[in-house]
Formats: C-alpha cells, structure tokens, sequence
C-alpha cells in the first residue's frame, strides 16, 4: 500500500512539475522583454526573465492583481495593453514604478497605500470611478483619457504632490467638483477637452507650476475666476465652447497682459470672433449667487489657511514663553551661584 501511495505521489508531482512553464523573452520592443501566450492559470506556476523591463502581448487576463504581479518580482515597468483586463487590482505591485494598462476593459480598479507606482497609463479603458487612485501618493504621470468619467471629485489627487501630468480628456465629464481647497504642487499639465462641461470652478484649485491647460471643446460659457490660482499658466486652449462675449472679452485682456499663448482657432462660428474664439453675446453668463458661493468657498479657506497660521503663532508663543522661564530660571541660579561665590571670596 506505501508503495502504490509513493508512485500516486510521484505521479502528482510529475504532473504539477510539467504543468509549470518557464517563459522566456520571444522579443524585445523598445529595451522591453516580450512575453507573449501567457494565461491566468498558467501564471500561477510559471516563471519569468529577470527583466526590469516586461512586455506581455497576445494574452488574456479577466483579471490582473496580486498573484499575477507576485509571479514578477523584478519588474519595475510593465506593459500590459490589449489584455481584456476588466479588473485591475494594484495590490502586489511593489516594485512596479511604471504601469502601462491601457487599451484594456477596466470599469474596477482598486490600490492601496504606500505602492511606489510613478507613473500609471490607464487610457483607453472603462473606467466610471477612479476614487481607489487617492492611495497613489507617488504618481508623477497619470493618463486617465478616454473612458467613461461623467462626475469627477479632484480632491481624488489632493495627495499626489508630486504630480506633474493629469490627462483626462475624451470622457463624458459634466462636472469637476472640489469639496475643499486642493493644492497640487508639481502639476504642469492638465487636459480636460473633449468633454461636456458647462462650468468649471478653479477658485478652490492651489497649482502654481501649471502651465498648460486645455479647456477646449466644451461647453463652458464662462469661468467663475481669471485663472489667478494659475500664476505659471503660459498655455492655454479655450477653442469651441459657447463663452460669453463679455467675459471672453476680459480673459482674453488678461491673458494677454500675461502673454499667456493659444494655439488653435475656431474654424466656424455662428457668434462672433474674438482673439479667434468664438463666442455668443447671449450666451450663459456667471450667476451673482453662484459667483457669492465660489467667492464665499475661497473665504472659507482663507479663514481656515489664517486659523491654521494663528495656532501656530500661538504655538510658538508658548514654545517662547516656556524658552524664557527656563532662561530666567537659569538666570537665577547663576546669580545665586555668583552671589555664593563672592560670600566664599
């Protein structure tokens, strides 16, 4: 009986070890390793190149998470286009600071903190929430264009203070909304055109290293500021919405006191031309209460920047306070040490 159960136990182990799969690179596409035929069963068993750099094409993974980023431990960019991914779980993916997952199915999407993920392209896909990306602290580069955003919260990226590129353009967007003041550092890109919004409030919006903005072929007919929280803006596209007259009259005087450049022009307009924008007299015009509301969300902020700004005073008050008792402290007891010493003398 030990016998048959050790020869049924070699057998298993036959099986098991013939199942496993050593793939190796079939092609390299631009310093990138090329693995190709690679299934989610079959990944579980395989093995992989050392590359830091890793390719995988002609494949399909419903879904791709920890087990499958576990079966590669040495990369750092990964390419994995036209896989059929519906669901992408960036849990595992520890070493990986590149991520290219464009061109999938992807509507779920989940991450988790402390990934040092810097760079992640996720265009092309399905995508109708994105708030799981607030965990990637470390993006610099984040492509989000073309999928199926309609309502954005940008406090998503408060914490990306390192970012540099958002691309949001070619979605469905009817609204960009800020619960709180959100400051972005580093971000000198932003695309938002190809979408649907009629309007766009940046009062709230702290980027002082913005310099290209795209709002064009929108819908907007005004913005609720003069793009003064965009003091680096030297770029900015604003072609084929349906601005009001008045208002695009006085953006485009600033912009041009701050030689600030667009490149495109409306070809057609059934309004009138300015500065090569088109715009309509009738068109939508900031409403007095909206603008109260927008103005009164920068008060508040300020006040909130002003009560931070006096606990720290106070902070330091008492640090100074606390630093003079125990200098007048010392004081006395070396006036009690030199009045010791001349009794002694």
């Amino acid at each position: 009986m030990l016998i048959v159960f050790s020869q049924l136990f070699l057998f298993a182990a036959a099986i098991i070890l013939t199942d496993a799969i050593e793939y190796s690179c079939t092609d390299y596409h631009k310093g990138y390793c090329v693995i190709e035929n690679v299934t989610a069963e079959s990944m579980n068993q395989a093995t992989f190149p050392p590359d830091k750099l890793l390719l995988i094409q002609n494949s399909t993974f419903p879904t791709f998470g920890a087990s499958q980023f576990l079966r590669l431990p040495n990369v750092e960019n990964l390419m994995i286009h036209h896989l059929k991914i519906e669901q992408l779980d960036l849990k595992g993916c520890e070493r990986v600071t590149m991520l290219f997952a464009s061109y999938n199915h992807i509507s779920n999407l989940s991450a988790i903190d402390a990934l040092p993920l810097r760079s992640l392209h996720l265009y092309q896909n399905l995508l109708t929430n994105v708030s799981a990306l607030k965990a990637l602290t470390e993006l610099e580069q984040l492509y989000l264009n073309d999928n199926l955003l309609e309502v954005l919260t940008i406090d998503v990226f408060a914490r990306m203070k390192s970012l540099k590129i958002l691309t949001l353009h070619r979605n469905k967007l009817v609204a960009i909304d800020t619960v709180k003041s959100i400051s972005l550092p580093s971000l000198e890109s932003m695309f938002l055109q190809h979408n649907s919004l009629a309007h766009l409030d940046t009062a709230l919006w702290r980027m002082p290293a913005l310099q290209k903005l795209d709002l064009s072929d929108n819908a907007l007919g005004f913005l609720f500021t003069f793009l003064e929280e965009f003091p680096s803006l030297t770029d900015f596209e604003l072609h084929t919405n349906k601005w009001n007259c008045a208002w695009l009259h006085k953006m485009i005087e600033r912009m041009d006191l701050r030689a600030i450049r667009h490149s495109q022009k409306d070809r057609s307009c059934e309004g009138t031309l300015f500065g090569d924008i088109c715009c309509v007299a009738e068109a939508s015009q900031p409403d007095p209460m909206m603008l109260l509301i927008s103005r009164t969300g920068v008060v508040d902020d300020l006040q909130d920047q002003l009560g931070d700004q006096r606990q720290k005073v106070e902070q330091l008050e008492e640090a100074h306070r606390k630093q003079t008792y125990k200098y007048d402290d010392l004081k006395r007891k070396i006036d009690k040490i030199e009045e010791w010493c001349q009794k002694e003398l």
